[in-house]
Parts: structure tokens; C-alpha cells; sequence
């Protein structure tokens, strides 16, 4: 989350825009920047990761708060963070892809945060409205290892899918390889070992959560390990049957046959194109959508109406 960024411009939707209005617009520019309809167009594929980091944020409700609350902010420009939970060897400081994370380091260093404080807030020092939890405990010297530190990305649809790599700066600066594990779901972390807060007295640094929000498709939905779709096709077609093309989520393209007959809303199975995970693939599920022409001219309206009352479809 970055409340230098204008998430709202970003989608193109007012401040006060609702659930459904930020949906339909991170849908629309979804489809039209998406890279496989770019064709490795790297502005685009820019673009769509900024489209795909507004909607993670305006979409979560909790995140859509935390977010205005940082840009009214007198410290908007530098992010925000937040300390919670208590681990052995430190106070646990929360970043959320923050232009703090430097700063939460020191402070873990300075104070040596290390259980549930029971003085001032953080927010009642400055008059900010962060989601801070108490800042000044017991006091005590802290000992061991460095604090344990979290963050937050968004990876594409398909990465969380099918698993693979992806880079991450740490509040230090520092580039990190991390592997994404074959069908993680949002709100799971990752835990890498050793690129948590530095520890004061030379002792060793914690660990860096990282915890994955993932980007929404613009044709795709998945539930556990099973992809859903949609297939679009006239009424000729499901009349009298036909075959189309799906794509599944590891890019492949399936021939599927619709027979003869075929009514919206039906939905086809392909088995063992879903998300991989430990007991296998899931499956792949395609829904079929019927399209009327409204098109037809007056003429070609009545050839049809003559035809309908024929085959028995209407009376009169």
C-alpha cells in the first residue's frame, strides 16, 4: 500500500465510489491491459499491476480505510506501520509495503519493544489516526535476536495459481528472491529467514513476513483449487452444438464440444485443470452463456418468427 499513490485515479472512480463501481472498473481495465492481451507490452504489464494493486486495497474494506486514513495524514508521503504481537527476543513490528520500514527498525532498536505496552500510543503522540498499537512498555533490555517484520504484496492471479518466483525490496534496501508455492491463497505468508530488523548488540537480525494479497482476473474466479469461467456463445451454436476454445489457468487452450441443445447457464467440467496443490489439481469449470443478435433487421425478424412457429418454439 502506498498512500503516495492515487488509487482512486488509478481506476478512474470517485472517493465515494461503492464495492460494485470499483469492481466493474478494475474489471474493465483489467481486460484491457492484461498481458496476454498485450502481447508483452511492458507498459501495459505496468499498468496492469498498478490497476491490480489499486483494487487490492479499494476493494478490502479494512485496507480502503487504512488507506484514506494515511493520505489525510500529515505523514502520508512516508507510509504507515504498525506494532503488535509479542515474540520471544523483541516487540513484532506490521509494515505494509511502507516508506517506514526503515524507521520501524530503529525504533525496535531504540526501545527494545518487547510484549503488549500499556502507555501512550504512537497516534495520540502525533495526532495521526494510524492503526498503531501502544508504543512505550515495560521498560527492559532487550536481548537476542532482531524483530520479526511483515509485509505485504499483491502477485498476479496466475503466479498465486501456478507458483514460481518474484522479487521483493526489503525496508533496508535490499532485493529478495522469494518463491511462491503452487496454489497460495490470499492472506497466507511467507516466511524468509534472516531480513527481519537487525538486532541491537550485533545479535542476530528476525524474519521477514510476507504476506501475499492476490490480484482478481478479469476472467477467472477461483474457489479452494477449482478455476471458473465463462464461455459466450450464439444461439445457433446451442442449437445445434458446436466447438469452442477455453483457456485454462496454465495458458493452455482446451477444445471443449458443446452438443446439440445446449441451454445458458449449463456448465462443463474439465477435470485436473484447476489449481495445483499437494493432492492434485483441481478442476477447471465453464459456464455457457447464450448471446441473442439485436441486430437482425425487420426482414430476418420475421424469417425467424416464421421459422420459431414451425419448429414449435412459439404459437400464433
Amino acid at each position: 500500500m502506498d498512500p503516495k499513490k492515487n488509487y482512486y485515479k488509478i481506476l478512474g472512480v470517485s472517493e465515494n465510489a461503492g464495492e460494485e463501481e470499483i469492481k466493474q472498473a478494475y474489471r474493465r481495465l483489467a481486460k484491457e491491459y492484461h498481458p496476454d492481451r498485450r502481447g508483452g507490452d511492458k507498459a501495459a504489464e505496468e499498468r496492469f499491476k498498478e490497476i491490480s494493486e489499486a483494487y487490492s486495497v479499494l476493494s478490502d474494506p479494512q485496507r480502503r480505510q487504512e488507506y484514506d486514513m494515511l493520505r489525510k495524514n500529515p505523514f502520508m508521503g512516508q507510509g504507515g506501520f504498525s506494532f503488535g504481537g509479542q515474540r520471544p527476543g523483541g516487540y513484532r513490528v506490521h509494515f505494509q509495503n511502507s516508506g517506514f520500514d526503515h524507521l520501524g527498525d530503529l525504533l525496535g532498536n531504540l526501545f527494545g519493544f518487547d510484549g503488549r505496552s500499556r502507555g501512550r500510543k504512537m497516534e495520540d503522540v502525533f495526532n495521526s489516526r494510524f492503526d498503531l498499537e501502544d508504543l512505550f512498555g515495560p521498560t527492559h533490555t532487550h536481548v537476542g535476536r532482531g524483530s520479526d517484520v511483515e509485509t505485504r504484496i499483491t502477485i498476479p492471479f496466475e503466479l498465486a495459481a501456478n507458483g514460481g518466483e518474484t522479487v521483493i525490496t526489503t525496508g533496508a534496501g535490499r532485493k529478495v528472491k522469494i518463491k511462491i508455492p503452487p496454489g497460495i491463497e490470499n492472506g497466507k505468508r511467507i516466511r524468509i529467514r534472516g531480513h527481519g530488523a537487525p538486532a541491537p548488540g550485533g545479535g542476530p537480525p528476525g524474519d521477514l513476513y510476507v504476506r501475499i494479497t492476490v490480484a482478481p482476473h478479469p476472467e477467472f474466479e477461483r474457489k479452494g483449487k477449482d478455476i471458473y469461467s465463462n464461455a459466450y456463445i450464439n444461439i445457433a451454436q446451442a442449437i445445434l452444438g458446436t466447438e469452442i476454445e477455453v483457456r485454462t489457468i496454465d495458458g493452455k487452450k482446451i477444445k471443449l464440444k458443446i452438443p446439440p441443445g445446449t441451454s445458458g447457464g449449463k456448465v462443463f467440467r474439465l477435470p485436473g485443470m484447476g489449481v495445483p496443490g499437494d493432492t492434485g489439481r483441481g478442476d477447471h469449470y465453464v459456464r455457457i452463456h447464450i448471446t441473442v443478435p439485436d441486430n437482425l433487421t425487420p426482414r430476418q425478424l420475421k424469417e425467424f418468427k416464421e421459422w420459431a412457429r414451425k419448429v414449435g418454439l412459439i404459437n400464433g
